[in-house]
């Protein structure tokens, strides 16, 4: 038997066998102690089944909180501490799946409770709390998604805070905000996984990167006027694309660096000048450089999902952003036809800088 088709098993007693591992060995007993991951449909069967069991009992629990004063944000309370409890003891499926149920049917059981027992401004009550509770979850809750999840609640709430207090010229710079949060993240990982919060990094990343995505897809949404609808929703979408240009450049400002090798000094100021002219195509669509701004940092550190994701929001906010936006017909072609061609421009100067080096040695050779 080859080296290469041997189990981990069997080299684990063979280092057994020849003295160089223990029989008390944390490393054997860690993989005895594994068990065969059942196939994806079938987690996918026993998840959909937990979330409908927990949430049929907690509809059940509920139902019976109405009798008593304040009783929502008690069953709220005990189903958030049961979940903390059960999934600090179980990683099974099913016990895991029902504790995430139970966690967010919880926090808004309590929040709307906490809220109807005040009974003043209920909703801002309700998101003030629902932003708290998230944000103490994060950190004492311990699973990943249940993670994500509280960082995007954190955010929707927050947002749905500066509606309710009417500061919608906050909101082009929540977007901004979140995803210059990311990138400084990004930056940081490798100490960040190697100091005491390794286990939070992850899911705060991806948590924001999601957050980001949502606001700034508001900046899509047409409001009809006959709905009566006062306020932009989304006010001066141009100040979002000020706060993604700067961050399109300090993002981009190494790959620049790296292809503006010597013997193409005038290349750099050329890269320079076509992410300008991309800033100023996407005067109007903010979006267009998030998702530019995500794809060049998952290329950055060879992630596949951030470059994934970034490709993929670019393509719903082309298609919400053509639909949904209140701008002409033309003025939306022309936002999506310059920033296009200054895209594809740019996508073949850079190839060529990156095969320059290739052919020069080829030609020295």
């Amino acid at each position: 038997m080859s080296t290469a088709d041997m189990s981990l098993h069997e080299d684990l007693k063979r280092l057994q066998a020849e003295g160089l591992l223990g029989p008390d060995d944390t490393a054997g007993n860690h993989l005895d102690a594994l068990t065969t991951q059942q196939p994806w449909y079938i987690r996918a069967m026993v998840g959909l089944g937990a979330w409908l069991a927990s949430l049929l009992l907690i509809g059940f629990v509920a139902s019976f909180s109405l009798v008593m004063d304040g009783g929502y944000a008690v069953v709220g309370t005990v189903l958030i501490i049961g979940a903390i409890l059960v999934r600090r003891r179980s990683d099974n499926d099913f016990l895991v799946q029902c504790a995430l149920a139970c966690s967010l049917a919880g926090q808004a059981l309590c929040a709307y409770g906490v809220a109807e027992a005040l009974g003043h401004d209920h909703h801002e009550i309700f998101l003030g709390l629902a932003l708290a509770m998230s944000v103490l979850l994060f950190f004492v809750y311990p699973d990943r998604i249940h993670r994500v999840i509280m960082v995007c609640l954190a955010s929707g709430s927050l947002t749905g805070l500066l509606y309710a207090w009417e500061w919608n010229a906050l909101i082009p710079v929540l977007g901004p905000l979140f995803a210059g949060a990311l990138v400084l993240l990004q930056r940081n990982r490798p100490h960040l996984i190697a100091g005491p919060y390794a286990a939070l990094s992850r899911p705060l990343t991806s948590g924001l990167m999601l957050s980001a995505f949502g606001v700034l897809l508001i900046s899509t949404v047409y409001v009809l006027p006959e709905l009566g609808v006062e306020t932009l929703l989304y006010p001066r979408p141009w100040i979002s694309t000020i706060l993604f240009g700067a961050l399109f450049f300090y993002t981009a400002t190494p790959m620049v660096r790296s292809l503006a090798h010597p013997g193409h000094a005038t290349a750099g100021a050329i890269l320079y000048g076509l992410m300008a002219l991309i800033v100023a195509c996407s005067w109007a669509a903010p979006g267009l450089l998030l998702g530019l701004i995500v794809t060049i940092l998952g290329a950055a550190h060879t992630n596949r999902t951030y470059i994934g994701a970034g490709l993929v929001f670019g393509v719903i906010f082309l298609a919400t952003y053509f639909y949904g936006i209140e701008l002409s017909m033309p003025a939306k072609s022309l936002t999506l036809v310059s920033a296009g061609t200054a895209l594809l421009v740019s996508r073949w100067i850079i190839l060529r800088l990156v095969q320059a080096p290739d052919q020069q040695e080829t030609h020295h050779v």
